[in-house]
């Protein structure tokens, strides 16, 4: 596994959470979970399509950033479960945010390994398990829930890797 790759789109996401948290705040404390899952649903189905055709019409918006903004929003919806058990929702300030949203990454990191390099990974698997929980959410129990979540969003980070890594190599050499 090369976390070089891993640690860079953890960097981009990061980064994009950090501009869009200036932009919107904390705007999302509004939304339920399900409109979150709307909005990655449409993100998927978006992927989908491009994947589909083999090309996208809308040009401004590269689907590299579409999946970060799925990866993004489970990361929002992983903090609002926290938040929900953990802290009180309306005392959450930005610097909460940042520091949860680091430490659902560094999960991440740390269970990466458990995914062995020969599996498949769809973006059909993760629209199979946002559909699953578009229709089951309110009957997932927490701990389950949360472990769905953690798996839709660890195959996510592995398409966007697997997408096209030359991307990644351009984008490092541009950035740094």
């Amino acid at each position: 596994m090369n976390h070089t790759s891993i640690d860079f789109i953890i960097k981009k996401c990061r980064k994009l959470f950090l501009d869009k948290l200036k932009d919107y705040d904390l705007s999302w404390k509004l939304l339920k979970n399900s409109s979150i899952i709307d909005q990655i649903l449409i993100k998927i189905i978006r992927i989908k399509n491009i994947q589909s055709k083999g090309y996208q019409e809308i040009k401004e918006e590269k689907i590299t950033d579409t999946y970060m903004d799925v990866i993004n929003y489970i990361v929002i919806i992983l903090i609002k479960l926290d938040i929900f058990f953990v802290l009180n929702f309306d005392k959450i300030s930005c610097h909460d945010v940042i520091f949860l949203y680091n430490k659902k990454f560094e999960k991440i990191k740390n269970c990466i390994h458990e995914y062995s390099p020969q599996k498949i990974f769809s973006i059909n698997n993760v629209l199979k398990n946002i559909l699953y929980l578009k229709k089951n959410e309110e009957e997932v129990p927490f701990k389950k829930l949360e472990k769905i979540y953690f798996k839709i969003l660890i195959e996510t980070i592995f398409l966007l890797k697997k997408f096209d890594t030359k991307i990644f190599i351009v984008l490092f050499f541009i950035l740094y």
